[in-house]
């Protein structure tokens, strides 16, 4: 009888692909903090054991002593139980904050020398303040006045999709274009689901749902988003209208996505180029970060039947009144390197090549214009250290010096331009912007180890883009005694 076969259990190939993720994995970090607070003036019950009136009414109760932060029904129920004063003439606000942080980072090695560094952050933070009162005292009921709230909101993003886009100078680019068409999408979207609005369309401009024309906040930031960060505008999340407590964000369904930074150092290692370089180095970086900061609510805002949507229009807009008034988003966006190349030869020669690119897009809600800042760079570096470099000179009795020689040159080109683009004006504008040009060629002379020589050499011009600025050129040169004095 032939022996029995042994069967091994063989995984999967989706458990393959998951062990070989994690044995990419060299490290993981995660950190998520969390920090709120709340300052309720006028409570006049007794604390006793865990700040609590363990012995009559469990006031303020457990939750509360240990950490939960109140809502609106908490601080009604509060006044109900008449353990807050009733003096009309106290004016000390209930106040709330609310931060929190979230930042991830993985450091990945899929193949030998090659490491790849993932970074996603996420920061909001929120505060509340309020003044609630008897104000006639005696028993009656208490009101809310002058709620008000502040906040901002930040994450690490991606919208590379359309930072490549060619555009002529003076002509407008395709990602604004279709940011001007994405707010009818956005403004159906928001009709269908605001029941005050019903689907009905706009009076004032037919295109465009009731209470959500073109010019109203809640169209205008997905479509400004879905636009330049290559997105569907009917499927990208829309700002969150309800606001039920401290920890609601309006801004919750817009999710972080991961930054990198990528090095590979193994290339000198290879048959083919070990025997030229020492060292040969590529890296490539992204970063790119998406803020809404300082918003704050509207002191204007409804909801009459508390649905958890605007429903009162203003008169001179005619948009809803949100509830938070954002005045300004921005997107940056920066490669640095695109591609960097730092290689040593064997000869000891060192040569430096990095191309970077970056954007700056910032969203004004209040006058309707986005300034973007278009930016590009190359640098190219080298240097090479000669040794025993023969000087016919005389120096301290010595006819022939023979000491090490440095010498590197940079140069570099920059092109920065900001421009200006205004909603269905269809024109855009240079406001600023410059290429600038530099050349830096040095040589370091090491007499011995106290003196160096230094002869040195930069050129910086710069040519502007716009007629009232003008072109400038910087030039230096000159010959430096370095003397190190001591042991």
């Amino acid at each position: 009888k032939k022996p029995k076969e042994k069967k091994e259990w063989m995984p999967s190939n989706g458990v393959k692909a998951i062990g070989n993720v994690l044995l990419m994995v060299k490290r993981f970090t995660f950190s998520y903090n969390e920090n709120m607070g709340t300052t309720l003036p006028g409570y006049m019950d007794s604390t006793r054991f865990l700040g609590m009136n363990n012995t009559n009414s469990m006031n303020p109760g457990i939750p509360f002593a240990f950490g939960m932060q109140p809502d609106r029904l908490w601080l009604e129920s509060k006044g109900r139980d008449n353990v807050l004063t009733r003096d009309s003439l106290f004016n000390g606000q209930f106040q709330q904050q609310f931060s929190q942080s979230l930042n991830m980072t993985a450091n990945l090695e899929p193949l030998k020398d090659f490491r790849i560094d993932l970074n996603l952050t996420k920061t909001f933070n929120k505060a509340h303040s309020e003044l609630y009162k008897d104000t006639v005292g005696g028993g009656s009921e208490y009101v809310s006045l002058n709620p008000y709230e502040t906040g901002g909101f930040s994450i690490s993003y991606i919208a590379i999709k359309t930072m490549f886009q060619k555009t002529d100078r003076g002509e407008l680019s395709r990602a604004f274009d279709n940011f001007e068409n994405n707010r009818k999408i956005i403004s159906e979207r928001l009709g269908r689901i605001n029941p005050y609005t019903g689907g009905q369309a706009a009076p004032e401009d037919e295109e465009f749902a009731k209470g959500y024309t073109r010019y109203a906040q809640d169209v205008l930031i997905p479509a400004f988003l879905s636009a330049y960060s290559g997105k569907d505008p009917k499927t990208y999340p829309l700002v969150e209208t309800k606001n039920e407590t401290i920890r609601s964000n309006p801004f919750k369904n817009i999710l972080p996505m991961p930054n990198w930074r990528i090095t590979y150092t193994g290339l000198s290692r290879t048959k083919a180029f070990r025997n030229i370089f020492q060292n040969f180095t590529l890296n490539h970086s992204y970063t790119g970060t998406l803020s809404m900061n300082s918003f704050n609510s509207a002191l204007q805002y409804r909801d009459v039947y508390s649905l958890g949507f605007p429903s009162f229009i203003d008169s001179v807009s005619h948009n809803y009144i949100p509830y938070f008034m954002v005045p300004n988003m921005t997107l940056n966006e920066q490669f640095g390197p695109l591609l960097g190349i730092d290689a040593t030869f064997k000869s000891g020669l060192n040569i430096r090549v990095e191309m970077k690119k970056g954007r700056q897009l910032s969203m004004s809600l209040i006058d309707y214009q986005l300034s973007e800042t278009k930016s590009s760079e190359i640098q190219v570096g080298g240097g090479m250290r000669f040794k025993k470099v023969r000087v016919p000179i005389k120096y301290f009795g010595i006819d022939k010096l023979r000491s090490d020689v440095n010498a590197k040159l940079d140069f570099g080109l920059r092109d920065d331009r900001t421009s200006i683009n205004r909603l269905d004006q269809r024109e855009t504008r240079d406001t600023r912007g410059q290429k600038v040009i530099t050349i830096s060629p040095s040589i370091d002379y090491i007499l011995n180890q106290n003196v160096t020589l230094r002869f040195f050499f930069d050129r910086r011009q710069s040519i502007p883009y716009v007629s009232n600025a003008y072109p400038i050129t910087t030039t230096r040169g000159g010959l430096m005694i370095r003397f190190l004095l001591g042991q």
